[in-house]
């Protein structure tokens, strides 16, 4: 990177931003982290939190919640600096959508509603539609799918042939809309919207709209059509490289098959999508999973860390729990931005925190219904 042009650099910044468009979205994590680490010892401030609020947004929609929270963070205070509103706003949504996503949906409420105070949204359409995320997804993790649907149904208008609202920010979210349209009793309306987004998409999409809209089908389906739908939208592995929505694929399957009495596949299903959860400290998941899980007859411990595992601090955690996946140093590192050499450091940071002396003991001592079942 030392030997990086400006060149270089522009286009570094611009594959990244198509990469993460067209949900290459670890792709754009390396294009995006790499631009960044140069423009910090090379460019100015705006340039700075311009990239690093993008490659918060793509670590989070990879799974790296903490790198996310530190360049999202990162992002605001560049920002602020340099009189870039506009990140200025969207770094603290993404900020109150990770404080949602780990259920503290009281202080992503209150993070929302300060980044957008005095700010006109409609200014930019892709703006409104994350801060209609912020407060969906802390509705979920509330319990009120009443509201989480009023927030998730703002990203579509309301006409006859709903259309998105922002052309690219709505569409990944059609599998949200349906699940708390379900439960509030809006399935009419949630198919409404489902139609006209497929009519749009067309048979063009990514892998990843594709399990979106999948998931949207069955839960919105009659039930003995919603098998094939659910099966569709966990089939792609690419679908792994976005854990979060993955998993809550796994579990609307998981709790559809146990209300159908076929508990065996229920607690697979759902035994993946619990260690996912897990990995990423996605709370509100974790304790429905848990309790699927255990109306599917799986004795599963509570889900508080034990005492040497609530030593580790979050990222601390999520490196472990990585390693004890199997990943080396240098997978680690790809995934969460950081070079092998401070994955080995934090690891021999881990060891005696946990009693271990060495990385094949961390699935002992993590338990493997913490860990995803790649």
């Amino acid at each position: 990177m030392d030997t990086l042009q400006d060149g270089s650099l522009s286009d570094f910044v611009v594959l990244g931003a198509t990469a993460w468009i067209l949900d290459e979205t670890d792709q754009a994590v390396r294009l995006l982290g790499q631009a960044l680490d140069h423009l910090r010892r090379a460019a100015t401030a705006g340039a700075n939190c311009t990239v690093a609020q993008a490659l918060a947004l793509a670590q989070f929609e990879s799974g790296a919640w903490t790198a996310a929270r530190s360049a999202a963070e990162d992002a605001f205070w560049m920002a602020t600096e340099s009189g870039a509103d506009n990140v200025t706003v969207g770094s603290s949504i993404l900020r109150a959508t990770l404080l949602a996503a780990r259920g503290d949906h009281e202080a992503a409420r209150a993070q929302a509603g300060d980044a957008v105070r005095g700010v006109d949204l409609l200014d930019s359409r892709s703006l409104y539609v994350r801060h209609c995320q912020a407060l969906g997804t802390a509705a979920v993790a509330e319990g009120d799918h009443k509201a989480a649907y009023e927030h998730f149904r703002r990203m579509f208008t309301q006409d006859f042939h709903p259309a998105p609202v922002h052309y690219h920010a709505s569409l990944y979210h059609l599998a949200d809309l349906a699940a708390a349209a379900v439960r509030a009793g809006q399935a009419d309306d949630a198919r409404s919207v489902l139609r006209a987004a497929e009519t749009t998409l067309g048979a063009s999409r990514s892998a990843r709209l594709d399990a979106i809209v999948h998931r949207a089908s069955a839960l919105l389906s009659d039930p003995e059509d919603a098998e094939p739908h659910f099966r569709a939208a966990l089939a792609d592995p690419a679908c792994l490289r976005w854990p979060f929505e993955h998993a809550l694929a796994q579990l609307d399957f998981g709790e559809w098959l146990r209300r159908r009495r076929r508990a065996a596949e229920a607690r697979t299903v759902l035994g993946t999508a619990l260690g996912i959860f897990e990995r990423l400290d996605a709370r509100p998941w974790i304790e429905r999973t848990t309790a699927e899980l255990r109306a599917a007859g799986v004795a599963v411990a509570d889900s508080a860390a034990p005492e040497a595992v609530a030593d580790l601090t979050p990222q601390e955690l999520q490196i472990a729990q990585l390693a004890a996946e199997g990943l080396t140093n240098r997978d680690i590192g790809a995934r969460l931005y950081l070079s092998p050499r401070t994955i080995g450091f934090h690891l021999h940071k881990i060891f005696p925190k946990l009693g271990i002396t060495g990385r094949t003991q961390l699935r002992d001592v993590l338990g493997p219904a913490r860990l995803p079942d790649h």
